[in-house]
């Protein structure tokens, strides 16, 4: 099951998370979040989620992820005009139940997650909560993203998650691209 839920406000995550201070207006504040329920163990999906070539398989919809450790990863997105936007992550291990990671100094595009994970009901394996949220800079470079990420942050985040059930589950990501008969007439690329 994969369904979206709307950001609420945690008053001690806005003096906990210096991305929350006021801003510019000319700053976007995009969050997301959902969830999604996967019919395996937490510590297998963890180790899955860990995995180097996991981020840059679930992603691919938004951006291009390599990782270059085992905890760090460099973002490249593409945006209007053939913008190109580009960070560095950073996982910190929460506990057993919960992952994060932000961007590091220097981001065009600031932007923190979690993932948590927690026992589904009637023992049905481990629910998913995907928490998402960027922050663009402001000025010219922070139109051309606030742009590129006013329609994304919940798409963003509903897709990957779809896409990380799919891989847990079939230890594949369904697409049908480029497949003759993908609804491009035929075409292939």
């Amino acid at each position: 099951m994969l369904f979206a839920m709307p950001a609420l406000p945690d008053p001690l995550a806005e003096r906990a998370n210096p991305m929350t201070a006021i801003a510019p207006e000319t700053s976007l504040d995009a969050s997301a979040r959902a969830a999604v329920t996967i019919g395996r163990p937490a510590n297998e999906l963890r180790t899955l989620w860990l995995r180097p070539d996991t981020q840059s398989r679930i992603w691919t919809h938004f951006a291009a992820v390599t990782a270059s450790t085992d905890r760090m990863a460099e973002w490249v997105a593409r945006g209007p005009a053939g913008g190109e936007y580009r960070w560095l992550t950073q996982m910190d291990d929460s506990g057993a139940d919960a992952l994060r990671w932000s961007t590091l100094d220097g981001a065009d595009v600031a932007n923190t997650g979690t993932l948590t994970f927690r026992p589904a009901p009637g023992d049905r394996g481990t629910e998913l909560h995907l928490d998402v949220r960027f922050d663009p800079p402001g000025g010219i470079v922070g139109e051309a993203a606030s742009k590129l990420f006013h329609i994304v942050p919940r798409e963003i985040v509903l897709t990957a998650l779809y896409r990380f059930r799919a891989l847990a589950l079939t230890g594949e990501i369904p697409t049908a691209d480029p497949q003759p008969a993908a609804r491009n007439g035929g075409i292939d690329r």
